[in-house]
């Protein structure tokens, strides 16, 4: 067995572990490679750093002589700091509530074939998207994305969002992805005797957001009736009207055309969302009909 065969061996070792010649020449070996490695002189370092006052650092003569020893606590302490805002962005990455499939997306994973002329308009619009996101503040333009199903419009205003929390993240943000649909649907759920929450509350929240997509306006956005329909209509133009005031850019999907699409908001809200708006019109074919699997029974 192995085990008395290890044990015979450190009994009887062999002969050439025990010959002087045999050690000696490991060891010159190990010196060799030892005296090959560099060497580091280190020095010591003082700072005076306003914060935490006097220090000595033990750093090698190298960084001694280039003059540009700092604090070190000021260093880790710049070092936790920045590991703790990767962190909060990836939490924000991956919590929006958005369609699962574009959580923590990028911009590699859209794209559109077609012709030349085609894939040229796109590379042009994606060049925007990704300038519009390293540059987003307030007083950005609205975005407004049309097209009918399937081009890949909600994509899209999921993506600048996502490039948005890389490359302006902040402690305080905050990204909201809505379906208009939804929000009045949210709205209404404020009347209810049991809630919490109140209509106007709700829309400053929204309105607030540092950044703000509202997906597939006209679809299912307003009531049966035309009374209802205007109401529907007025609190969703009060919640561009409030951007609007606090100079925050809106990024909207909507399946009709940019015309359709006005006549559907109304002038108040339309004329705020178009004194700085950059209008894209998806006019593509549908990405889900090209990579769309049907089988037929």
């Amino acid at each position: 067995m192995n085990t008395a065969y290890e044990s015979a061996s450190l009994r009887n070792p062999k002969p050439e572990l025990l010959d002087p010649a045999h050690v000696a020449g490991r060891n010159n070996t190990l010196d060799s490679i030892i005296s090959s490695m560099p060497t580091f002189n280190n020095v010591s370092v003082d700072t005076d750093c306003t914060i935490h006052g006097q220090q000595s650092w033990l750093v090698t003569a190298a960084v001694a002589n280039a003059g540009n020893v700092q604090c070190q606590k000021c260093q880790w302490e710049r070092d936790a700091y920045q590991d703790k805002m990767r962190s909060m962005k990836a939490e924000l990455l991956a919590s929006l509530e958005m369609p699962s499939e574009h959580i923590n997306a990028d911009f590699s994973q859209w794209s559109v074939t077609g012709d030349n002329q085609l894939r040229e308009r796109i590379a042009i619009i994606v060049s925007f998207a990704k300038k519009y996101a390293a540059s987003y503040q307030k007083g950005c333009e609205n975005i407004l994305l049309t097209g009918n199903t399937g081009t890949g419009k909600t994509k899209l205003a999921c993506l600048i969002a996502n490039e948005i929390i890389r490359q302006r993240y902040h402690t305080r943000m905050t990204v909201a992805f809505k379906r208009s649909g939804q929000i009045q649907q949210e709205i209404k759920a404020t009347w209810d005797k049991s809630s919490n929450d109140s209509d106007a509350a709700y829309i400053e929240r929204l309105s607030r957001s540092t950044v703000l997509i509202i997906d597939e306006v006209g679809e299912a956005d307003t009531g049966y009736s035309d009374k209802a329909a205007d109401k529907d209509r007025e609190r969703l133009s009060a919640i561009i009207d409030r951007r609007y005031q606090l100079r925050l850019p809106t990024i909207i999907t909507t399946n009709m055309t940019a015309d359709e699409f006005y006549h559907h908001m109304g002038d108040r809200a339309s004329d705020r969302l178009r004194q700085n708006l950059v209008d894209i019109a998806c006019v593509w074919p549908s990405y889900r009909m090209l990579t769309g699997n049907v089988r037929s029974l």
